[in-house]
């Protein structure tokens, strides 16, 4: 509605705009005289018949309650507003609220950012928090390496979370003032090569000030071309009250069997000459095995610390804590289906977790159901698939085979996952052909080459049975319902 009445100073012109022409029809609410008129009639009157100061003030509070409340004119002559023009600047105001193209497109990054966080199944933990099913092995190795001052071996299956111990061990122990030296080890690696960061790392502060010159052209020497004595040798100035720990990550990858053969005698010596240094290297069960095979007596000075797969319910942790940092929910039944299909791996539960969130939010929606995620299961697949297509090719051409056919390999799939290997098989062995390889030592079990491939045969065989309905084994239907009722509080475990 349109204002009749500008805003004046008391004393002053009224600063307006040029007036108009009023028409006879124009009617004001309130009909008022002009302000300017109303005082010059007002001090006209003071002046010619001398008004006492009580009229005075009276006339002066009068004209203030008029100049202050608002007046609303209305002309006849002027055309009314329609109810579209009031809305007009409502519109306009939401309009200029809604979000822009870039804003929308600055949100979805924003929320992929949080998906990749939550679930970032490439990189180890760093957090303790995050790292569910864990905290008895880190218990483990508190008290083996830093108040045992042991050393220690971690092992277990690819994708089982040993790193992301190895590295929240790390930095536990050098809040607790330990030096802590870590290197992941290369496969053409020779012990001079392995060892040659970890002695150019070691801080001068553990040396005694008098041994550091010394110290530091000994270690230059041993760089160059260095044997398990020569560096214990090296290293006897250390200062015994200083702990150093040197993590020896992924040791499983190195190729040549003598750099097996050097570290354990590295370790014994190490031991024998009481040094401040321990050793924790992480690897896989043959790793262990290669260790004592070269010197039996290290079962007295090494922790061996296996890395199994984690409880469901830790599974279940890690879907619930990354689903929150994500903003995403996860039904009863894709929740359940997850569980299943990883078997107790963080890593498989994570990069699907990963691909089931990423998928909802590009479609900007936060709830993640059954059928989004065996869509999820697919894509995930595939992108395996680019990495090791033989084996893919065998999995896909398994899982086409009859019901029987699909039950034995999904036993013997679900028993890898959990235990690394299986009992060997010859249909199995028949079916899978190449992406096997004999486990253990009396040649009776059987592993997957790829440490990745079990989960992942479990999702396509999840797949194929949404497909077709196939109710062989573990039953998907009925596992989702049975599923929905634990989360929804059937079962107290959850």
């Amino acid at each position: 509605m349109w204002r009749a009445c500008p805003v004046v100073a008391l004393g002053a012109p009224a600063l307006s705009p040029e007036p108009q022409r009023r028409s006879r029809a124009a009617l004001p609410l309130h009909p008022r005289p002009h302000r300017g008129a109303l005082l010059m009639h007002y001090e006209a009157r003071l002046a010619d018949e001398g008004g006492s100061r009580w009229w005075f003030l009276r006339t002066v509070r009068t004209a203030w309650r008029w100049l202050t409340e608002p007046r609303d004119v209305l002309f006849l002559d002027r055309p009314i507003a329609s109810a579209v023009d009031d809305r007009a600047p409502v519109a306009a105001e939401q309009e200029a609220l809604a979000p822009t193209p870039a804003q929308k497109a600055s949100d979805q990054h924003q929320a992929v950012a949080r998906v990749i966080a939550a679930f970032d199944a490439a990189h180890p933990i760093r957090q303790r928090s995050k790292l569910h099913g864990r905290a008895d092995k880190l218990e483990e190795l508190f008290n083996a390496v830093l108040l045992g001052r042991q050393h220690a071996l971690v092992y277990g299956a690819r994708g089982s979370g040993k790193t992301s111990l190895a590295q929240i061990f790390g930095d536990h122990a050098d809040q607790r003032g330990a030096v802590v030296i870590y290197t992941a080890c290369e496969a053409s690696t020779n012990f001079s090569e392995l060892i040659a960061p970890y002695l150019g790392h070691i801080p001068p502060s553990c040396v005694p000030l008098q041994e550091r010159g010394h110290f530091e052209r000994w270690v230059a020497q041993v760089e160059n071309a260095s044997t398990p004595r020569v560096v214990v040798d090296a290293l006897a100035p250390l200062l015994p009250d200083r702990q150093i720990i040197f993590i020896f990550d992924e040791f499983d990858r190195v190729e040549d069997a003598h750099v097996a053969n050097q570290v354990a005698t590295f370790l014994k010596l190490l031991s024998d000459a009481q040094l401040p240094v321990s050793v924790l290297i992480v690897g896989i069960a043959d790793t262990l095995d290669e260790l004592l095979q070269c010197h039996p007596s290290l079962r007295r000075h090494m922790a061996p610390i296996p890395i199994g797969r984690i409880a469901d319910e830790d599974i279940a942790a890690i879907i619930d804590d990354g689903a929150g940092r994500a903003s995403v929910v996860f039904d009863a039944a894709s929740r359940a289906e997850i569980v299943r299909v990883a078997r107790g791996s963080p890593y498989h539960a994570q990069l699907f977790c990963y691909v089931a969130a990423l998928e909802a939010v590009q479609r900007r929606d936060s709830r993640i159901d059954l059928p989004l995620l065996i869509g999820s299961l697919d894509r995930a697949f595939a992108t395996w698939e680019l990495l090791n297509p033989d084996d893919a090719a065998l999995f896909r051409s398994a899982v086409a085979r009859s019901a029987p056919d699909l039950t034995l390999i999904e036993d013997a799939a679900r028993s890898a996952a959990m235990h690394d290997s299986f009992a060997a098989s010859p249909p199995v062995a028949a079916l899978l052909g190449e992406s096997l390889r004999q486990a253990g030592r009396a040649g009776n079990r059987l592993a997957f080459r790829d440490a990745v491939a079990p989960q992942m045969l479990l999702a396509l065989i999840a797949i194929e049975r949404a497909k077709t309905g196939k109710q062989d084994g573990a039953s998907f239907n009925t596992f989702a319902v049975q599923g929905a009722r634990i989360y929804q509080g059937g079962d107290a475990r959850w």
